[in-house]
């Protein structure tokens, strides 16, 4: 089952290059995807469905300006997809394949971290966790990488882990 998720979201991948690219269609087929994936409260498709187009003087008054605001979009759905690619990867659908509360808590811990960070800096941290490297060595490293964030990533992570592990708390009660 997660290899079929898997193949689906490379497919809306790939549809963000498609010479006819609909961003509405896109945008409500991978939301829906998404959703049936990793359930209606995901912050990955909460952000697709966050896509809008604004049709104000600024962007429609040339074609440069409007396609560079479609690349945007494509430039962060690209970057959620393989997010969520990722994250299947690593960790299978949640609820589903792992009925481990504790690896269901862990995949939506690291999605809401992965959520704060640049595409750079999920595909290192995803690199260095997957690497051979000591645990010792691999714990170094990731301090090194989340002293790059900045003090408002990291507040809205640690905000996001507490109403994740109270809420996780109040539905296993």
């Amino acid at each position: 089952m997660t290899e079929q998720a898997i193949e689906l979201l490379r497919k809306q991948a790939l549809l963000l290059d498609a010479r006819d690219f609909d961003l509405r269609i896109w945008k409500k087929q991978t939301y829906l995807l998404l959703q049936r994936i990793f359930g209606e409260q995901d912050p990955k498709a909460r952000e697709i469905n966050s896509f809008e187009y604004e049709f104000n003087s600024w962007s429609l008054r040339d074609a440069t300006g409007n396609e560079s605001y479609e690349a945007g979009f494509k430039k962060t759905g690209r970057a959620v997809l393989e997010l969520a690619i990722a994250e299947l990867e690593s960790f299978g659908i949640p609820g589903k394949e792992n009925n481990d509360g504790n690896a269901t808590l862990a995949s939506r811990i690291l999605s809401l971290i992965f959520d704060e960070m640049k595409g750079s800096q999920v595909k290192g941290i995803q690199a260095l966790l997957e690497s051979d490297l000591s645990v010792a060595e691999k714990r170094r490293r990731l301090k090194k990488e989340l002293e790059s964030l900045d003090r408002d990533n990291l507040t809205e992570i640690i905000a996001g882990i507490l109403i994740i592990g109270t809420a996780n708390e109040s539905v296993s009660q």
